[in-house]
């Protein structure tokens, strides 16, 4: 069973661009944060971070609980991605948006300062790539900036990966906003 994984830091389009890739492919879309709720998962509280700490030996069962009754294609979106097991991935989809939008749109979802800049620090290190790289491997990741694109165009774009056979980029922040003079504007001290 092919897994569409779809990932990345918080505020980059994961939810809404699985939604219309598993509707324009007709096939269920899962939410790791809602399964991780769902099936008991959550295993604290971080009040500092304002998240729920996540049992990940619980979500991977109930990961594998759902890839092995599934005889089809399936979407998987969330920030766990590197959960799911390897062999049950066709492509992992990692979605990155500029820091600066990034924060933008963490502050209009009412975050926290706090919250806003680890998302963003974690988006400029690129920690969900680096750990869909290391769970997945160079040819099945693939990276997509959702900075200046809709969640539509995005999908689309997803479609077209699954038909052709690319090359996959990686987007690199630091290097951009080195380039630019402002990495110290999105790193914490």
């Amino acid at each position: 069973m092919p897994a569409i994984v779809i990932g990345g830091t918080p505020g980059t389009g994961k939810t809404k661009v699985a939604k219309i890739v598993g509707s324009r492919l007709t096939v269920e879309t899962i939410s790791l944060g809602d399964l991780a709720e769902k099936e008991g998962c959550i295993s604290a509280q971080d009040k500092a971070r304002d998240t729920g700490i996540i049992n990940e030996d619980c979500l991977v069962e109930a990961i594998l609980d759902i890839v092995d009754d599934k005889s089809k294609r399936i979407v998987i979106e969330g920030h766990y991605v590197d959960l799911v097991p390897y062999g049950t991935v066709e492509i992992a989809i990692i979605l990155r948006t500029h820091p600066e939008t990034l924060r933008e749109r963490l502050k209009e979802r009412g975050y926290s300062k706090a919250k806003v800049d680890e998302n963003v620090e974690a988006e400029v290190l690129g920690v969900c790539q680096l750990d869909a790289l290391d769970a997945f491997g160079e040819e099945k990741v693939y990276e997509i900036d959702t900075t200046n694109l809709s969640p539509t165009e995005v999908a689309l774009m997803i479609e077209e990966l699954l038909k052709t056979d690319t090359t996959p980029i990686r987007i690199d922040w630091m290097e951009t906003l080195e380039a630019e003079g402002r990495l110290d504007e999105f790193l914490s001290d």
